[in-house]
């Protein structure tokens, strides 16, 4: 009888271990889901760029891969940096483009890059470009330039979710 026993806590041990952690493995390590990995709430959009956040409560934030500097006006040279979208609020990925939107607006900054913050974000990792936007207009005249329309929004926890429960998402190369 305690042998039986044993046994069941071993298969429900490895049916429990198996279901929370998704078997696909990429060829591209980066896409692997890891629960080890730190920080554990991350899924990735196009290498190296991914959404992290330090905690479930947390918001996300996404490295842009590139820093966009901007100059401040009558400054003695200062500049204003943009490495990441702060508290990502959607993306979309269309093949080798990642865009970004936030609302948010860096209280710390400068009044003249609060009153000019950037929400709107295009990043081309393999071209090593990254652009901001003030307004959704000039966001979607330069993603018209690149040839996508209407992005197909994400929301960043969704993702996450769906990353955590397949390995997969849509853009990740071995998921389609």
């Amino acid at each position: 009888m305690k042998k039986a026993a044993f046994c069941l806590v071993i298969l429900l041990s490895i049916s429990y271990l198996t279901s929370c952690t998704p078997l696909v493995h990429h060829s591209d390590r980066f896409y692997n889901y890891n629960d080890s990995d730190f920080p554990r709430n991350h899924f990735p959009l196009i290498d190296p760029v991914e959404a992290t956040r330090e905690r479930s409560s947390s918001p996300w934030e996404l490295g842009l891969g590139n820093t966009i500097w901007i100059r401040i006006p009558n400054s003695n040279n200062a500049y204003y940096g943009y490495s990441g979208v702060a508290e990502l609020e959607k993306f979309a990925v269309k093949e080798d483009v990642i865009m970004a939107y936030s609302s948010y607006v860096d209280k710390q900054a400068d009044a003249y890059i609060q009153n000019n913050y950037y929400h709107w974000f295009v990043a081309i990792p393999d071209k090593n470009i990254t652009e901001g936007f003030h307004t959704e207009d000039e966001f979607d005249h330069y993603i018209q330039t690149l040839g996508i329309q209407n992005p197909e929004w994400q929301i960043p926890d969704e993702a996450y979710k769906k990353f955590a429960q397949t390995g997969c998402l849509d853009w990740i190369p071995d998921c389609k």
